[in-house]
């Protein structure tokens, strides 16, 4: 049986790291005064976006245990709500995409800029294999309607011991 690469994964741990990547570079271009600075806050807020869409994990496709960042939840629910605007992957490739272009105009957002765009590869990637973002956590567990208590007392003597033959003066039968 072979294993599939689950692109999506990939793309959602680059594009966290791209964007802590837009935002740090974004902070260095507004306080280093460069020239064009302007697109530093854009970094700064296109930075924001794409954390708070990117950090919650989808569920995985294969296997059965997919783990959750901290705090993922609140997002997750959010995301959730967006429908299908935020499950799909084409329109996370288009957007990633959309969000490089202006983040390379600054040398500061430049790397920022770039692993956005290998993101929205990777996500374009994901997007072809036909995955969906599926939310983590948010699934209902349905439990027993009868719900009963089974304890059972620890035996206080040892099981009776069978050993061999019975013996004359024996009581056992």
């Amino acid at each position: 049986m072979r294993r599939q690469i689950e692109w999506a994964m990939w793309a959602n741990e680059q594009a966290v790291a791209s964007s802590f990547i837009l935002i740090s570079g974004g902070i260095i271009g507004v306080a280093g005064l460069f020239k064009g600075w302007e697109f530093g806050i854009y970094g700064i807020i296109a930075g924001i976006l794409v954390l708070v869409i990117e950090y919650p994990r989808g569920k995985r496709k294969t296997g059965n245990f997919t783990l959750e960042r901290k705090w993922q939840r609140p997002l997750s629910r959010l995301l959730n709500c967006c429908g299908p605007v935020t499950r799909n992957y084409f329109v996370r490739f288009i957007m990633h995409l959309i969000l490089c272009v202006p983040a390379c105009f600054i040398l500061a957002n430049l790397l920022g800029g770039v692993c956005l765009f290998i993101t929205s590869m990777i996500y374009m990637v994901a997007a072809f294999r036909g995955e969906e973002w599926i939310a983590v956590g948010l699934e209902v567990k349905e439990e027993d309607p009868v719900r009963e208590l089974k304890s059972f007392k620890q035996p206080r003597k040892p099981p009776p011991r069978f050993r061999g033959e019975p013996q004359e003066g024996d009581n056992r039968v």
